[in-house]
């Protein structure tokens, strides 16, 4: 799990430089505000403390039309696809974990040395086909998991009548 823990900081580091990029200075806002995208501005503008700032970046947004209310909506949209990335990076990272160390949970049980069960196929009460797993020397059902990886053959039971 070490694994998964260090592949979560990684994803929190690059959400956080992400984040960062998305912004702007208001050296960069002064000098040349039109090669300032409106998502940095609003990401700027969102959340900046600065007031002088914040004036600077309201007024760059007024001049494209975009309302302040424009902006959180944008900032939020941005904030959640960013999340549901980072999660399901986190989910691959764990599956991808779990295949590698055998985390188990969540699949069926198989037994690796249980032989005595075979598949059988007969008529339900419906006059549909269906398969069950029978042990072999009981002829009783049991539990599908004690054929698994067995071929659907009707070898050992023929007849289709129970």
């Amino acid at each position: 799990m070490q694994i998964g823990r260090q592949s979560a900081a990684v994803a929190a580091a690059l959400l956080t430089v992400s984040l960062a990029a998305c912004t702007t200075s208001q050296q960069a806002l002064s000098k040349n505000p039109k090669a300032v995208s409106t998502s940095a501005l609003c990401r700027s503008f969102v959340t900046t403390n600065d007031g002088q700032f914040k004036q600077a970046l309201y007024v760059e947004l007024s001049s494209r039309s975009v309302s302040a209310l424009q902006c959180v909506e944008m900032v939020n949209n941005q904030n959640n696809a960013i999340a549901a990335g980072v999660a399901i990076a986190a989910v691959g990272a764990a599956v991808a974990v779990c295949a590698n160390n055998d985390c188990g949970g969540g699949g069926s049980y198989r037994p690796s040395d249980y032989q005595g069960a075979d598949w059988d196929a007969f008529y339900n009460q419906y006059g549909q086909i269906v398969w069950a797993c029978r042990e072999g020397a009981s002829g009783r059902f049991t539990y599908d998991t004690n054929c698994y990886g067995k071929p659907q053959t009707d070898w050992r039971w023929p007849s289709k009548y129970v």
